[in-house]
C-alpha cells in the first residue's frame, strides 16, 4: 500500500485565506493570491493504468514540484505550474519501472521532465475547481484539465493537528503523447492524481 503524503506545514497566516472558507466561517475581504508550494516530500504524483480490462496498476513518480497560486475569495484565478522527472517512476512490478523510462513508454532519457501549467476555469469554488492547460510530455504538448479539491478535514490521532487533504485528479490518452507500445495488454486511458496534505492548526 503506498505511504501516506506527510503533511506540508505552512505558517498558519498563510493558510489563513484557505482554511475560513473550508471551515465554514464568514466570508472575508478579497485578499492578494498566496502562492502554496510542495513537492514529492510533502505529497504523492500517482498514475493508474488498466490492463486486459480487467486489473488496474498504480504507479508514482517519487520526484515532482508543484506551485500553485490561490486566491480563496476567488478561485477562479487559481494558477497551477508542476514539474515532473519522468525517470523517477516506482512500480511495485518487477520490471515495470525500466519499462516505463524506456522509449516505448515515457522515454525519460530523451524527455526528462514533464510539465503542466494551468488556471482555473470560471464557475468553480474554493472546495472544487477544475485547472486547465497545456501538458508537456515525451515533446508533445496537449490540453489537459485536473479537477481539485480542497474539501476533506481530518484530525491526526496522534498530533491533535487539524489537516485538510487535497486531490486533483486527471485522465490522458497515452496514444496521444506517442505511447502505443502494448495496446492489446494495457489500456490507452491514464489516470493520474496528485495529493497533498495541509496542517492548518
Amino acid at each position: 500500500m503506498p505511504m501516506q503524503p506527510k503533511p506540508l506545514l505552512i505558517p498558519r497566516r498563510a493558510l489563513a485565506g484557505v482554511v475560513l472558507p473550508l471551515m465554514g466561517l464568514a466570508a472575508r475581504p478579497a485578499q492578494a493570491a498566496r502562492i502554496f508550494r510542495f513537492d514529492h516530500t510533502q505529497g504523492r504524483l500517482e498514475f493508474t493504468a488498466r490492463h486486459l480490462q480487467v486489473l488496474t496498476s498504480t504507479g508514482q513518480f517519487s520526484r515532482f514540484a508543484c506551485e500553485l497560486s490561490l486566491d480563496p475569495a476567488r478561485p477562479e484565478t487559481a494558477r497551477v505550474a508542476v514539474q515532473v522527472e519522468t525517470g523517477s517512476i516506482a512500480h511495485a512490478y518487477p520490471g515495470a519501472a525500466d519499462l516505463l523510462r524506456s522509449p516505448a513508454y515515457f522515454d525519460a532519457e530523451r524527455w526528462p521532465m514533464a510539465r503542466f501549467s494551468g488556471s482555473a476555469r470560471p464557475g468553480g469554488r474554493i472546495e472544487a475547481f477544475d485547472l486547465a492547460g497545456p501538458l508537456e510530455l515525451r515533446g508533445v504538448t496537449q490540453p489537459f484539465t485536473l479537477q481539485a479539491k480542497l474539501a476533506r478535514r481530518r484530525r491526526d490521532p496522534a498530533t491533535g493537528a487539524e489537516i485538510v487533504d487535497c486531490t486533483a485528479r486527471g485522465e490522458i490518452s497515452r496514444a496521444a503523447f506517442g505511447m502505443t507500445a502494448d495496446t492489446l495488454a494495457t489500456g490507452d486511458r491514464v489516470q493520474l492524481a496528485v495529493l497533498v496534505s495541509l496542517v492548518i492548526s
